[in-house]
């Protein structure tokens, strides 16, 4: 039988607020509570292969530590996960062995399993937290929060999605597809295919589809009700930037996040930038080097609540930082954490 851990990490040293103690091998079992938002990710979460089976919770508000769930086994296909989804105080972790594990933020416990898709590691909830989508490079399936029954399966595969502003529609894309699906949510249709490839992550912004592309390094914004598409070219450049299935690759946005005003959207470079997009007649604004010399490789991305900073993981210093999205600067360091994709789970 698969057992079930929560630890505080040896090597989580610095909260979002500060500098806090660590007491080795304490279990936290009261780290966040439903009013005190935060951020979620597994780690390190290869692209292919197994993963350890952590996900990090960082707490954003007052003085609490953050903390690691283990999720199933060490070295196999259970303990991979990508993109983590939320439902107020309850995460739900997809993985690579097709199996979801559901965690109570606030105890910080394994509350339960069910099987989901072979290879779904990425999902995300609906936003009335009935249904979650569960994502693999094959295919699409919506489950109820609940009970985990199946409602439909739908043959279309990716590794990003994102719901439009009223929950209707599901747009779904991957880097090695040539077009995002729009999907009816309540039944799984498959409305139609936008011609717009190499999604490695999409954005939902003031009534636009943003999709970064992993190979150009070409922004491209959707408008679904004008049915046009924008392609927003930036600088965004890495010549040491590869990724085994996408030999072409020069140029890499990894995670995309959302200001809370929705004015802006943000993408993680590959190349250590942090690049600025406007969601008004949608255009590239500019970048920011993220710390000094030697910050490269970002991947996951989340803007905290105050919109003037955000989370994101360097993986080639194998830790993530807060930094200030108007100069770059780090304002705190955590090493030893990583997670290709953050989210921001919210406080209610």
């Amino acid at each position: 039988m698969t057992k079930y851990t929560i630890t505080l990490a040896s090597t989580l040293f610095v909260s979002l607020i500060g500098v806090l103690p660590v007491v080795a091998h304490a279990v936290n079992t009261h780290a966040v509570t439903e009013h005190e938002p935060a951020v979620i990710g597994a780690f390190p979460a290869p692209p292919v292969g197994n993963g350890p089976g952590k996900a990090t919770v960082v707490p954003i508000e007052g003085h609490k530590l953050p903390y690691v769930v283990k999720f199933g086994e060490a070295g196999t296909p259970a303990g991979n996960s990508f993109y983590i989804a939320d439902s107020g105080n309850v995460a739900f972790i997809p993985t690579d062995a097709g199996t979801t594990d559901v965690i109570n933020i606030d105890s910080g416990k394994i509350a339960r399993s069910f099987n989901t898709i072979p290879g779904g590691r990425v999902a995300i909830v609906s936003a009335d937290h009935e249904l979650l989508f569960v994502l693999s490079g094959k295919s699409l399936a919506a489950y109820a929060t609940k009970d985990g029954v199946l409602h439909f399966k739908v043959a279309f595969g990716g590794n990003a999605m994102v719901f439009n502003s009223d929950n209707s529609r599901l747009y779904v894309g991957g880097n090695m597809d040539d077009s995002i699906a729009e999907i009816d949510v309540s039944t799984g249709e498959i409305l139609r295919k936008i011609p717009i490839g190499h999604s490695g992550d999409l954005a939902w912004a003031n009534g636009l589809v943003f999709s970064a592309n992993m190979q150009s390094g070409v922004m491209s914004a959707f408008d679904p009700v004008a049915n046009r598409i924008y392609n927003l070219s930036t600088p965004e450049f890495d010549p040491d930037f590869t990724y085994k299935k996408i030999p072409a690759a020069t140029a890499g946005f990894m995670q995309l996040a959302v200001s809370p005003d929705q004015k802006y959207v943000y993408a993680a470079g590959f190349s250590g930038h942090i690049l600025r997009f406007s969601s008004h007649n949608p255009a590239y604004l500019d970048q920011v080097s993220v710390g000094k010399s030697g910050v490269n490789k970002l991947s996951g991305l989340a803007v905290l609540p105050d919109g003037l900073q955000a989370i994101t993981t360097i993986e080639n210093r194998n830790e993530s930082v807060v930094v200030d999205l108007v100069d770059g600067n780090i304002v705190k360091s955590m090493p030893g954490v990583s997670s290709n994709r953050w989210i921001l789970v919210s406080a209610d």
